[in-house]
């Protein structure tokens, strides 16, 4: 049996087929093969898209925990005068200093200074760590002292 393309025709199991495969013997004539189009596959796709999806709220998860940490202001932050025998304020530095002292200067509400104070309590702190100090004066703060601020002093 010769095939539309003028060689002879394979049976592959099923029906006669032409050597190039484009045409098929149905027992009266030769009918052109309809090939399949493309399907994609759905299955693997949406497993694709379900690993890409998971990967990227976990890079975003991360990358969300790392931008919300806040930096540790260096320095004091948040001095207030809780009443005229307590101070209290928050105190971070860039180095670990075993042998920290403080020195406060008291000011009215015309930015005067009206009292210094020397703080003789050493204490260890460690580098980009945030500590909260509350200090007792003696003697009592003046009633006019508004604000302070506070010079720290390593010797160690």
């Amino acid at each position: 049996m010769t095939a539309p393309d003028g060689r002879p025709a394979l049976f592959d199991g099923a029906a006669w087929v032409s050597q190039d495969g484009r045409y098929w013997w149905n027992g009266a004539a030769w009918q052109p093969v309809k090939r399949k189009g493309f399907h994609p596959n759905f299955f693997v796709i949406g497993m694709g898209l379900l690993v890409v999806a998971a990967l990227a709220y976990m890079v975003t998860g991360v990358m969300r925990n790392t931008a919300n940490t806040p930096a540790i202001a260096l320095g004091v932050t948040n001095a207030h005068i809780d009443n005229e025998i307590r101070i209290s304020f928050d105190y971070s530095r860039a180095t670990t200093c075993n042998h920290l002292t403080f020195n406060y200067a008291f000011f009215d509400k015309g930015g005067k200074k009206i009292s210094d104070y020397q703080d003789e309590t050493p204490t260890n702190v460690a580098g980009h760590k945030l500590y909260h100090f509350s200090r007792w004066v003696s003697p009592p703060l003046s009633s006019s002292a508004l604000r302070f601020t506070v010079a720290d002093v390593c010797s160690g």
